[in-house]
């Protein structure tokens, strides 16, 4: 059986080791002309870390991740409310990674070269659409060339062209009034060195974790501050991304000097 996998994200790409893994013939399709490491942290759990690590990538991942330690949460002000231990630390067999996003992307593209051969996984394959038909499904892609198999996996991210087909008046992602911002720094270690802290409330929250050891001690470290935004403006269903309606305490400008406000309910 040969199977497509649209996209190479962090989905599709592991979806196709898995299926390599199992006997099957997979080919990878990526829109993006060139995979470079994009992104800033994410965390994998333990549950995920166990199915990467039976793919043989454990000790990958720990050479590029944070085993992190602890969860801490705390107030504004920085009180702890409450820590719990996390991956193996909690018990699990395996451990939790903060890790970052575009590393991890980058070492599953390379494994998935390595094991299906660089000729199946693709990239500047951006799909324009499909068609099925009592033996398959053939791809087209916007460059004109066709790929033919038995099963086509859809795993082309938030805008997908699969998906726009079968749900064709769904219309775009709806808002939730969230807005974050994401950065990485070269920090010192704090705490544990492998500590995940989420400090504020719902409104208003900083979350930093280390998600890389540099070779001085430091770490590289994600910092994402976040405000639960209720726009009073055009949009206000939701469905808007404009900053006229925004509280004053989440304007770009005031995030990090309005620490002891909330947005107004």
């Amino acid at each position: 059986m040969r199977v497509l996998v649209i996209g190479g994200g962090i989905g599709g790409l592991t979806t196709a080791l898995a299926l390599q893994a199992a006997g099957l013939e997979v080919e990878v399709h990526e829109g993006a002309g060139e995979v470079r490491p994009l992104g800033v942290g994410i965390n994998l759990q333990p549950h995920a870390v166990r199915e990467l690590t039976e793919l043989g990538l454990g000790a990958a991942l720990a050479a590029i991740g944070v085993a992190t330690r602890e969860l801490v949460y705390a107030s504004r002000f920085g009180q702890v409310i409450w820590r719990e231990d996390r991956g193996r630390a909690a018990g699990y067999h395996w451990p939790q990674y903060s890790i970052h996003r575009g590393r991890l992307q980058l070492l599953l593209w390379q494994a998935a070269e390595a094991r299906l051969g660089a000729a199946r996984v693709r990239s500047g394959h951006r799909l324009a659409g499909f068609t099925q038909d009592a033996g398959g499904v053939t791809a087209h892609f916007a460059d004109g060339s066709l790929a033919r198999g038995d099963l086509l996996i859809a795993a082309d991210g938030i805008h997908s062209v699969v998906r726009r087909h079968f749900a064709p008046e769904e219309g775009p992602p709806k808002w939730n009034g969230a807005i974050l911002w994401r950065a990485t720094s070269e920090a010192p270690a704090y705490l544990t060195g492998a500590s995940m802290v989420q400090a504020g409330s719902h409104d208003q929250k900083f979350v930093v974790y280390p998600i890389a050891e540099l070779p001085d001690g430091r770490r590289l470290t994600n910092g994402s501050p976040s405000c639960a935004s209720r726009p009073t403006g055009p949009g206000r269903g939701r469905t808007g991304t404009g900053r006229a309606g925004w509280p004053t305490c989440c304007r770009p400008s005031s995030v990090g000097t309005s620490a002891g406000s909330t947005c107004p309910g």
